[in-house]
């Protein structure tokens, strides 16, 4: 799968990062001496952490070197650390928060990453995470439709995609077995599109990404992408005014290490 495209992602930058900021505004830790921000991307969500918390050393993980490569570029007073959050990262020390913001969706084995990144916690530390819900979303069940049609699913036959989405219930019962203090909410972000085109561009950057990476030619891309967006024409109505809304579904949860 090719790499992600910062640009590309921090399109709709302020749609992504309000969920960082309603995730952070729960955390409930006064002054937390180390932070860091697992999944971090080009460092959107990781600079809100230290505009609330400007005295802590935050760092930055993320195993996407272009995306590392522009954190540094425009947050130059944080630690940035190119690293698979799958594996350990105990050598990072412990923290008093751990943070992620719509990242894990992307890494394998939930149980067992939750458990290592909740061992990453000091005493009276906190694990606090957010992950989309795509599963009952037209953007998602859309695209599981057109991949899967006959004229298109030989081309996904090599198709290297780790994406996983799970419920709400399903991460209780994880975070159950790690600890009695947790707190959890979903909220559905009503976002305002100019067109449909722009939500094939939304999803171009995270989603569709193990997708195109299969379709080398351009030509086929394109075939592919307008193909999905005359779905979503059918899936997602204009409003009176010309618009489109999109709502995303978010899970949060905050585990405390008491």
């Amino acid at each position: 799968m090719s790499d992600w495209k910062p640009n590309l992602y921090l399109t709709f930058g302020k749609e992504r990062t309000q969920p960082a900021i309603d995730l952070m505004m729960r955390v409930e830790h006064q002054n937390p001496a180390r932070i860091v921000d697992i999944g971090c991307g080009p460092g959107n969500s990781t600079s809100v952490l230290k505009a609330r918390w400007p005295s802590s050393e935050i760092i930055g993980v993320d195993n996407s070197q272009a995306m590392i490569e522009q954190a540094k570029e425009t947050y130059e007073s944080m630690t940035w650390i190119c690293a698979d959050a799958s594996n350990d990262l105990s050598e990072l020390g412990k923290f008093d928060i751990v943070f992620s913001n719509a990242a894990i969706q992307w890494i394998p084995n939930h149980e067992a990453l939750l458990s290592n990144l909740f061992n990453l916690l000091n005493k009276n530390g906190a694990m606090a995470i957010q992950v989309p819900n795509t599963s009952n979303m037209p953007i998602h069940i859309d695209l599981k439709n057109l991949t899967a049609s006959d004229k298109w699913n030989k081309q996904f036959n090599f198709l290297s995609n780790t994406y996983s989405c799970h419920t709400e219930y399903f991460y209780y019962d994880i975070l159950c077995g790690l600890t009695e203090h947790i707190d959890m909410w979903v909220t559905d972000y009503c976002h305002v599109m100019d067109s449909h085109h722009d939500l094939v561009k939304w999803y171009s950057s995270t989603g569709l990404r193990p997708y195109l990476g299969c379709l080398k030619d351009e030509n086929l891309q394109n075939e592919f992408l307008g193909e999905y967006e005359e779905l979503l024409n059918q899936s997602y109505p204009v409003q009176k005014n010309g618009k489109i809304l999109f709502p995303f579904t978010r899970i949060f949860f905050i585990a405390k290490n008491v």
